[in-house]
């Protein structure tokens, strides 16, 4: 008896820890084309282009109103935007360390940045609970790879 509850319990710990997939379903949107990209990225200008398309979208600006009329920017999903500030450094120390090929690095944020513009619209609240509670770059590229676009 006491071993059928032993092996209860290490199941249920092992599936609440097993791997949750995010399905998303892939819903048009209007997003800023970005043709020509101003500052260049070390991670390459395809990559720059589409962090600035992800920061156009991701973030707007807003006017106070009186006295002060000073411009402040206001992030939607602080969660998703941070964590791909993460990656970024990330990655880009991995570009000056050579610890990974270039090619690869632009793929996988290229990759990531199209999953983020793509689910922008949709609910993404248990997403952004797994990234909050993310403790460095790996588990975060981790959780970005459980993400499933239909």
């Amino acid at each position: 008896m006491k071993f059928l509850i032993f092996c209860l319990l290490v199941f249920i710990s092992i599936s609440l820890k097993a791997q949750e997939n995010y399905q998303f379903k892939k819903i048009a949107n209007n997003f800023p084309v970005i043709n020509k990209c101003d500052h260049q990225d070390i991670l390459g200008d395809t990559v720059a282009k589409k962090l600035e398309q992800f920061d156009q979208v991701y973030t707007k600006k807003v006017t106070c109103g009186p006295p002060a009329y000073h411009v402040s920017t206001e992030i939607e999903k602080p969660d998703l935007y941070y964590s791909i500030q993460k990656v970024t450094a990330y990655y880009r120390k991995c570009v000056k360390k050579e610890t990974l090929p270039k090619e690869k690095i632009e793929k996988n944020m290229v990759d990531i940045l199209n999953k983020c513009l793509l689910i922008y619209s949709q609910n993404t609240s248990h997403l952004e609970q797994e990234l909050r509670s993310a403790n460095n770059s790996k588990e975060i590229l981790g959780i970005f790879s459980k993400i499933i676009i239909e």
